[in-house]
């Protein structure tokens, strides 16, 4: 049964520029409200499709679209960077060697620790990032329990503390699952990002496209968004793809639940899969890669603070109905070298809880020379 919040207690609040907020998805849901809702929304679709039906983008006034023109200086940043990188190691190179890589010797516990998912050769830290890494830790846990996973996709090489512990992640799915939909839907055929799907939220129904539901659930952090899109296709193959990745579903990631709680150690071997995806170079990759590097709130941006710097991610924020949680995750291009940093805790969403975040990711970017 899936654990989900029924649709009709989830009231979303528009007010808000970032994430909006509304009731966690928790709880057992009622069955009947969700196959209702599942069965109308595909019967809609399906109407659409039968009749080529074809639907202008009529967007909500309180989402914004990101700007165009940014998302082609984002792109070329991304196209800059991979050629810088394949001149110190090949894309097919990268892919053959973190294919192999077994994820589980990702240590585990409450010491910073270093690993290498590659060969034998375990980094060692300056102590003047150690201490400023460990300062920044010591921060998180004083409000709740903290995780990272930071890793340099050419050398394997990474840094991580509590890798295993379970975080509410909040909206950073919305990125993860942005990626299903366009890595195994899109691609394959069977979704077009221009098919206008029923949406409904706390106010009205409506029709929105694939692509401006991705487009405001990535972006703007939009929960209605996000949840229209897992209505629509968690039974197309949702289950079997996080399967096929190795996420151990049973304790670190509940594919039954809307946001699901799971560990920066799942969110590092996800948000691999994203790297190999937009380095496909589709037009699909190249758009969603775009729009994560336009995310209106990132607190890795925050922390690194730095121009060269490309920063493609999702964070999740809340403090609500005994639900907390701080958490940021992505991919960073900088100086022809990819990293993927995942930073989740249970930290209630506040103004201190952002800048401790942001704080841990600039001590982790700053151990980035240590990982070559």
């Amino acid at each position: 049964m899936r654990n989900i919040a029924s649709r009709d207690e989830y009231v979303p609040q528009h007010g808000s520029r970032y994430e909006t907020k509304g009731t966690p998805s928790r709880g057992l849901a009622d069955a009947r409200i969700r196959v209702r809702k599942i069965a109308a929304i595909g019967m809609l679709t399906s109407a659409v499709i039968i009749l080529g039906i074809t639907a202008k983008t009529h967007a909500s006034e309180r989402m914004t679209h990101s700007d165009a023109s940014t998302v082609q200086a984002q792109n070329k940043k991304v196209s800059e960077s991979k050629v810088t990188a394949s001149q110190t190691l090949s894309t097919a190179s990268l892919k053959t060697r973190l294919s192999k890589a077994d994820f589980n010797d990702i240590p585990s516990g409450d010491t910073v620790q270093t690993f290498s998912l590659v060969d034998d050769q375990i980094p060692a830290l300056e102590d003047e990032s150690l201490a400023a890494l460990q300062d920044a830790l010591d921060q998180a846990q004083e409000l709740g329990d903290v995780g990272v996973v930071f890793y340099d996709l050419s050398s394997g090489k990474g840094v991580t503390y509590n890798a295993d512990v379970e975080v509410y992640g909040a909206s950073t799915y919305k990125a993860l699952y942005a990626l299903y939909t366009c890595e195994t839907l899109v691609e394959s055929g069977q979704v077009s990002l221009d098919w206008p799907l029923a949406t409904y939220g706390g106010y009205s129904m409506g029709w929105q496209t694939v692509r401006d539901l991705i487009e405001n659930a990535v972006v703007n952090s939009d929960n209605d968004s996000f949840i229209a899109l897992r209505v629509a296709f968690d039974h197309d193959g949702y289950e079997d793809w996080i399967a096929n990745l190795g996420v151990d579903d049973e304790t670190t990631l509940d594919p039954m639940s809307d946001f699901p709680t799971y560990c920066p150690r799942t969110s590092a071997k996800l948000w691999r899969e994203m790297s190999e995806y937009l380095s496909a170079d589709t037009e699909t990759s190249q758009w969603l890669s775009g729009l994560l590097a336009s995310t209106s709130r990132s607190f890795i941006r925050d922390g690194i603070a730095d121009d060269q710097a490309l920063v493609r991610n999702k964070a999740g924020w809340i403090s609500e109905d005994g639900y907390y949680s701080t958490c940021d995750a992505g991919l960073i291009d900088i100086d022809g070298r990819t990293y993927v940093m995942s930073v989740m805790t249970s930290m209630p969403s506040s103004d201190r809880s952002s800048e401790v975040t942001a704080a841990i990711a600039k001590a982790l970017f700053d151990t980035r020379a240590a990982l070559a």
